[in-house]
């Protein structure tokens, strides 16, 4: 594709270079952009994004240059020798050959005009036509020349074929094939070897052959060689093969577009980027010891000037290890605006990324989230997209240091095993490898020392010829940057298990899978049921630090490992521990209520005594004015026998009572 510069678009549309870079940067044109002599940026058109007109005009100017576009010269009668020959080529526009193309129908065009204006000066034109060839395969020995082939070129000249003025040996069947892409064979083929198993070639090949015997064997003999296929695949485009061969992953990551990050517009300690690497070294944990294992590194990386700002070397990649390697940073380097972190669990922890990361908050703490530690240091969370390789320039970084440091270590084991050196087991065997301390040592020379003096690798001209470093420093002189203390680092970056409520053990935080109480004799009885947000340094969670809701430090709580003991066998001492922290803390509930009560000033009895007193006054029955009376009716009841001789009979009901008591027999 023929591109234009900015000044060569100007001249055909005869108008300012100026309006042209207008028009790129507003989008109006299709362009390209590449660094010219100078370090700058420029602009570059495809001819084919311009409007019809411009294009004509273009290849016009190229014609004329070329000697193709005047008329051609006629020298009357003497050129009929080589008119004898009819020109059978297709006339192809102007703009379909290539540059070399081109110079090569100019060449042509230039020998067959100075071959007539010299032949037309000749008697004997035969034999100065021969002439004429020996004397261009003196000046020109890599030419194909004959009589013939100039008479041929000749015709084609007059005839406007100039595709037949190139020369096409060895490529007259380019592009063709005797396969059709419609035919069962080549379908079949293509069904067997477009697989994400990969299978080769030769395989595929055999298995066709055997497919088509069985079952069209009438098209046996129309299979044409290994090697038509192989030329046939290279004509199938590279997207497709990458996707149906090696995966989706693989397609995004080599045929899909991406956006080129511009740098220019952020400073240094704008955005870190965070990753986990598995240093391809195997090493032995002592200098005396038989053990060996791997280590992960921890990196974080400076978007704008490519430093290496700090890492961490760990047994796990875990959140711990996240946290230590963004401290060493931030106390070297400042504190960033930004973080781009990973979708590994060791970045979307709860006290870390919180409501932010990706993953499902479980119900019982949605809505239950502390201040996580990346919100008290300020700083703004990015996620990467998954399996986005390209987005994090930090995995492009673990490659270099796979090949800077690893490969320069005796334990070097490679990512695969194809990669890994045949003398690795006779050095793991001789214990000629480093050990721990010395992989944490050598590192952190490699990282400051060589790693972050290389030159400058991004595109901003301004830096170029600066090492990263110098980038980093002149870049962070132009802005401001945070910084805290040691001190003021360890209390922000606590770490915390969500909110909890305080319970009659205390509180508990979980680490490393296994859950540590801490209690307070005098305090912890006081505030059973309160949430707070427990804070421990997770290098030392000895001590935890309580927080209430509205993240106001309360009070500092020791481990209580007495709290914990063994089901069946608990020794005597740790049962009459248990006892003597239950004794005192009821001895303090029991002072604290005898504090409250005071002296005795009332009991019970005397307070329902106080209550009757003041209520009889208050209890009086009042009658309304119209009170109607209930008459009893006319009939009396009857006598008892012998009228009013016999004294009426007293009941006592208690006496009954107890009488159906006793024939009971509950007395």
């Amino acid at each position: 594709m023929d591109y234009l510069t900015v000044k060569q678009v100007a001249e055909l549309k005869n108008c300012s270079e100026q309006y042209v870079k207008k028009l790129c940067k507003d989008r109006k044109f299709q362009t390209k952009q590449e660094l010219n002599c100078k370090g700058r940026m420029k602009y570059l058109i495809p001819i084919t994004t311009l409007p019809e007109d411009l294009q004509a005009k273009y290849y016009k100017q190229k014609q004329i240059e070329t000697g193709i576009l005047p008329e051609k010269i006629e020298y009357g009668n003497d050129s009929a020798t080589a008119l004898k020959y009819h020109c059978k080529g297709v006339k192809k526009a102007f703009q379909e050959f290539s540059e070399t193309e081109r110079q090569t129908i100019k060449f042509w065009i230039d020998l067959l005009n100075k071959w007539q204006a010299e032949r037309s000066r000749r008697k004997d034109k035969t034999k100065f036509d021969e002439m004429f060839v020996g004397h261009v395969k003196y000046m020109h020995p890599d030419i194909e020349i004959s009589t013939d082939i100039l008479y041929r070129k000749y015709s084609a000249y007059k005839s406007e074929c100039y595709g037949d003025l190139i020369d096409k040996r060895g490529g007259w069947n380019r592009g063709q094939s005797k396969l059709d892409d419609t035919s069962i064979i080549w379908q079949g083929f293509l069904q067997l070897y477009l697989d994400q198993r990969q299978p080769k070639i030769s395989h595929c090949y055999r298995m066709m052959n055997a497919f088509i015997a069985e079952e069209y064997p009438e098209l046996l003999e129309e299979i044409p060689s290994e090697s038509c296929f192989r030329r046939k695949i290279k004509t199938l485009p590279f997207a497709v093969t990458e996707y149906a061969r090696k995966g989706e992953k693989a397609f995004h990551d080599h045929c899909t577009p991406y956006a080129n990050r511009d740098k220019s517009n952020i400073d240094a300690n704008d955005i870190w980027v965070m990753d986990n690497y598995t240093f391809d070294v195997i090493i032995k944990q002592e200098s005396d010891s038989r053990t060996t294992k791997r280590m992960y590194l921890t990196t974080v990386l400076d978007v704008k000037s490519g430093v290496l700002v700090g890492w961490n070397i760990t047994d796990s990649p875990d959140s711990n290890s996240t946290l230590d390697a963004l401290r060493f940073a931030m106390l070297r380097f400042g504190i960033p605006k930004q973080l781009y972190f990973d979708n590994g669990r060791e970045f979307t922890t709860l006290d870390i990324a919180g409501d932010k990361r990706n993953r499902k908050v479980a119900k019982d703490k949605q809505g239950n989230l502390p201040v996580t530690i990346i919100a008290k240091l300020g700083i703004e969370i990015i996620f990467a997209l998954p399996t986005n390789a390209q987005a994090k320039v930090v995995e492009r970084i673990h490659r270099i240091i796979k090949e800077q440091y690893c490969m320069m270590q005796n334990g070097y084991c490679g990512g695969t095993i194809a990669e890994r050196p045949e003398n690795l087991k006779q050095k793991i065997k001789n214990f000629d490898i480093e050990t721990e301390e010395e992989l944490r040592k050598s590192f952190a020379d490699y990282a400051d020392n060589i790693f972050n003096v290389a030159e400058y690798g991004g595109g901003e001209p301004k830096y170029k010829g600066m090492t990263a470093i110098e980038v980093w420093n002149t870049s962070i002189a132009e802005t401001a940057i945070r910084k805290a203390s040691e001190d003021v680092l360890d209390l922000l970056m606590l770490r915390n298990n969500g909110f909890q409520k305080v319970k009659r053990d205390g509180v508990f935080i979980t680490y490393h899978g296994k859950k540590i109480w801490y209690y307070d004799e005098h305090l912890t009885w006081q505030h059973i049921g309160e949430k707070v947000c427990v804070r421990y340094d997770r290098n030392n969670p000895s001590v935890v630090r309580l927080y209430d809701t509205e993240d106001r430090y309360l009070f500092s709580w020791q481990c209580a490992d007495w709290l914990i003991t063994e089901y069946f066998n608990a020794s005597s001492e740790e049962i009459a521990e248990i006892g003597r922290k239950k004794t005192s803390v009821i001895k303090q509930v029991r002072e604290r209520v005898e504090e409250l009560q005071g002296e005795k000033v009332i009991t019970h009895k005397s307070g329902l005594a106080y209550l009757s007193k003041q209520g009889k006054s208050k209890f009086h029955i009042q009658m309304p004015e119209h009170v109607v009376h209930i008459m009893s009716p006319e009939e009396s009841l009857p006598k008892v026998v012998g009228g009013e001789e016999y004294p009426p009979i007293s009941v006592n009901l208690r006496v009954i009572a107890q009488n159906a008591k006793k024939q009971k027999g509950e007395f």
